[in-house]
């Protein structure tokens, strides 16, 4: 009967432990404005350093043709620690990735999706995994990944 107490009390200690050491899941979500619908169009988790957008086929990515109104993308565990963005863009070679050739379409909305592996790693208030860092008045969001809305550049 102790054993069966001991392993009980392991397993739960084992289950518990697996929000504190595994990566938290996450999802983010915001509105897609100007965006016409029929176009190949696609939604995307993209590496984003030095302004520069990378795509190593590991992110999360949507293909929609109708794509409109609002959107939810689950984010990536298996991606480096690193900021991203989340971008909408024209699939040229229909091949269902974001990659060279593609053209994004939303504009940049200030935002950056930060992953990180320690609290306040790349920037203050951020935690233990995926956050949104707002570069305009430094906000971040922690819990709740929402209201990341994409804007189309131009009328498509």
């Amino acid at each position: 009967m102790n054993k069966m107490l001991a392993l009980a009390a392991l397993g739960t200690l084992a289950l518990s432990s697996c929000s504190i050491i595994g990566t938290r899941s996450a999802a983010v979500s915001g509105q897609l404005k100007g965006f016409s619908p029929n176009q190949n169009l696609g939604l995307a988790v993209v590496g984003y350093n030095n302004g520069v957008y990378t795509a190593n086929g590991t992110e999360p990515q949507v293909i929609d043709k109708f794509l409109s109104g609002g959107y939810t993308l689950a984010l990536p565990r298996n991606v480096p620690y690193g900021t991203y963005r989340v971008v909408v863009f024209r699939d040229a070679n229909n091949n269902g990735r974001f990659d060279t050739g593609d053209v994004v379409l939303s504009r940049d909305n200030g935002k950056l999706l930060v992953y990180v592996n320690r609290d306040n790693q790349f920037f203050n208030g951020t935690r233990y995994g995926w956050n949104i860092y707002n570069s305009s008045n430094g906000d971040v969001q922690t819990t709740i990944l929402n209201n990341y809305d994409l804007e189309a550049i131009a009328a498509q």
